[in-house]
């Protein structure tokens, strides 16, 4: 009787782990809305300790929202060798921590409920980055939102113990009117390929003026590898920078943004 509930137990510990390591708990962010609530502060992840060297970074193509118009963040973590494997948690909330509706979520991402979080297999940590992508939806926003954010960064050693948890927020703020660069039919109007690249990355969009390519740390990438523009079409080459995922933006003549995540081979 005695080794018949030692299995039993044995095999729910098990399952406790694995079934969180296809994304974290719900009201886990750190938000505001969750009482500053993480994986590390009410459930299984713990003792482990930053190094300070990591970062994250939250981005979207402007700081600004408008609405009737989905907004794309990308959560971008650079854990600079601290972690082969990280997970997180985001929501959306407004000042008084009213959560807002997410969607859309990128490869290694699902939504639970209007909360953002990692997939099984979307936690490993790739040339020393890792991202996501999920949009905000918003038919009329608020003044402001607030992305709140909480990473997990494990030790590889497929339990709980020595893993951390950090925490980061990126507020944006609402802006008057509709911007045409945010509209549908730009997007459309941008085509990047290949995706994915290996060395040469060709950029088209209606009167291309230039294009600016930054890693998913939001770091622009002032490099001479730019070709010049001929009729409306710009190539990069890319064979020099490290695989991985990168933002690019097309800036037409009259300064309207287009966005598109590319990844290189």
């Amino acid at each position: 009787m005695k080794k018949t509930f030692f299995i039993l137990a044995f095999l729910g510990i098990s399952t406790y782990s694995y079934t969180y390591s296809g994304g974290a708990p719900s009201a886990s962010s750190g938000s505001p809305g969750d009482n500053g609530q993480t994986c590390s502060s009410a459930y299984c992840h713990g003792g482990g300790s930053a190094t300070g060297n990591e970062v994250i970074a939250i981005t979207a193509p402007t700081d600004s929202i408008y609405d009737g118009l989905s907004m794309t963040i990308t959560l971008g973590v650079k854990p600079n060798g601290s972690s082969t494997k990280v997970g997180f948690m985001a929501s959306v909330e407004d000042a008084s921590g009213n959560q807002l509706a997410t969607s859309s979520p990128g490869t290694g991402a699902k939504n639970v409920g209007d909360y953002i979080t990692h997939t099984n297999s979307g936690t490993s940590v790739s040339n020393d980055s890792i991202f996501w992508t999920f949009d905000v939806d918003g038919t009329t926003f608020p003044d402001s939102v607030t992305v709140y954010a909480a990473v997990n960064f494990t030790n590889g050693n497929s339990q709980a113990s020595g893993d951390y948890v950090v925490t980061t927020s990126k507020t944006l703020y609402k802006g008057g009117g509709a911007p045409f660069e945010l509209t549908e039919s730009a997007i459309q109007a941008l085509k990047v390929w290949p995706n994915p690249a290996k060395n040469l990355l060709t950029i088209s969009s209606p009167d291309l003026a230039e294009v600016r390519l930054y890693n998913t740390l939001g770091r622009f990438l002032d490099l001479d590898f730019y070709s010049s523009v001929q009729d409306n079409v710009i190539q990069l080459d890319v064979s020099s920078l490290p695989s991985g995922a990168y933002i690019l933006q097309a800036v037409n003549s009259q300064g309207i943004v287009q966005m598109k995540h590319v990844l290189l081979q």
